[in-house]
């Protein structure tokens, strides 16, 4: 069966209840890569793509978003390379195999404000409070905190041409104009003491949110047609009640929020597939909007290049929506403490999964997957997949030295049966 939905004024062929052995393999259209990026102050490349969203229906121009800069994380102090790096909008363009970036948009204050650590309205990727993470620079030097600082994370653009970010400093979402000036900030209700100046801050996601394991805050972004629903996923279960809970948990949150109120209406769980390591290490980096409560979801490793990067058509429609319940709390049993044959049992029906794509089934030679778009291909769709390559930081010796990791930032586009 086949039915049509209207996405961003394009139509696209929507299978309906199709048995998954009757899928065809994914056939890969195009491979990419940014060749010779400009070298950032203090070491690495311009790179480090967080998420992309499709510019239109050609399957060949993205807008896309930068994380935080070039950084290696030191358990709880992440170490910037360039403290004053710009999280920047990126428009970016597929010319055969190369990837060529037609546009740039840093973010900024809104007119009349001036970030404190760049002494301009150009805003850093430094955390923003001292209960996030500690900051240093190559030298292990305690870096200053930045009001506007965002690790920027998930993209998706608007139909007014705004566009939406997720970040995971505050664990927030962002609504930045298409300029890039931020203009509003959403972040849990428990956090009413942050303050951006100019900026709007609506303390309206859940307090649980707080939660998070370092660096892993809210990441998967996802919108609808209309624009007026946004779907946000953890990147990671919650340390809720321990960091030892959440290398266990399968469960990850996803968030559903009203863009016109703003307000957040549900909160659903997504079962992460069995972790092939020990450590609870597979990530959710990218989402795209199928229809109403329908997502395609990645679920993956960091592997280079990919072991495990699956995508999954996840139906929620008949999910528990759990926004405001005893799961929203760190009553135990919590709901990261809960196994999948213990989510019934306490009321809690996840999200129905399907498999559209296996990374290595489809041979797939990138990894680290964080963004991930779908277009339309004739009757089929095109999903176009880029790797984040960490801006080509390897690492960072203790004399201050950069070491790069000559990963290229790639992309690769494959033709799949739309989901």
């Amino acid at each position: 069966m086949i039915r049509r939905l209207a996405l961003l004024g394009a139509t696209v062929l929507t299978a309906c209840a199709v048995p998954a052995a009757a899928a065809s393999s994914p056939v890969l259209e195009a491979t990419a890569t940014y060749q010779n990026p400009p070298t950032l102050p203090g070491g690495g490349v311009l790179g480090g793509f967080s998420d992309i969203y499709p510019a239109g229906t050609s399957g060949k121009t993205f807008w896309a978003i930068t994380d935080r800069g070039p950084n290696n994380s030191d358990g709880d102090n992440p170490i910037f390379v360039d403290p004053t790096f710009t999280p920047e909008i990126l428009l970016v363009s597929r010319d055969g195999s190369k990837l060529t970036i037609q546009q740039q948009i840093p973010l900024r204050t809104p007119d009349g404000y001036t970030d404190p650590v760049t002494k301009t309205r150009l805003i850093t990727g430094l955390p923003n409070l001292p209960t996030d993470d500690a900051p240093v620079d190559v030298h292990g030097k305690a870096l200053p905190l930045d009001p506007y600082g965002v690790d920027t994370e998930g993209l998706v653009r608007a139909p007014n041409g705004t566009f939406w970010i997720s970040e995971e400093n505050r664990s927030s979402v962002l609504h930045v104009d298409a300029d890039g000036t931020v203009l509003s900030r959403l972040v849990p209700s428990n956090q009413t003491t942050y303050q951006a100046p100019g900026v709007t801050v609506l303390p309206i996601l859940p307090a649980i949110v707080s939660t998070q394991k370092p660096n892993r805050g809210l990441e998967g972004l996802a919108i609808s047609a209309d624009g007026n629903t946004l779907y946000v996923a953890q990147q990671s279960p919650l340390n809720n009640p321990t960091t030892s809970v959440s290398k266990k948990s399968r469960n990850l949150r996803i968030y559903r929020l009203d863009t016109k109120k703003p307000s957040v209406t549900g909160e659903f769980v997504n079962v992460r597939d069995k972790d092939n390591s020990d450590d609870g290490d597979w990530k959710t980096s990218a989402m795209v909007w199928l229809s109403p409560d329908r997502l395609l979801i990645e679920e993956r490793d960091a592997e280079q290049p990919t072991v495990h990067t699956l995508l999954y058509a996840v139906d929620f429609g008949h999910a528990t929506n759990i926004l405001g319940t005893h799961w929203d709390t760190s009553d135990t049993p919590t709901l990261e403490q809960l196994g999948p044959s213990d989510l019934a049992d306490n009321g809690v029906v996840s999200g129905k999964k399907t498999l559209v794509f296996d990374a290595k089934k489809a041979k797939l030679g990138n990894g680290k997957i964080e963004d991930l778009a779908l277009t339309p291909d004739g009757g089929k769709s095109l999903l176009t997949l880029i790797n984040d390559n960490d801006f080509g930081v390897d690492s960072i010796t203790s004399n201050g030295t950069v070491k790069l990791n000559k990963i290229p930032t790639r992309l690769d586009s494959y033709q799949i049966d739309t989901p």
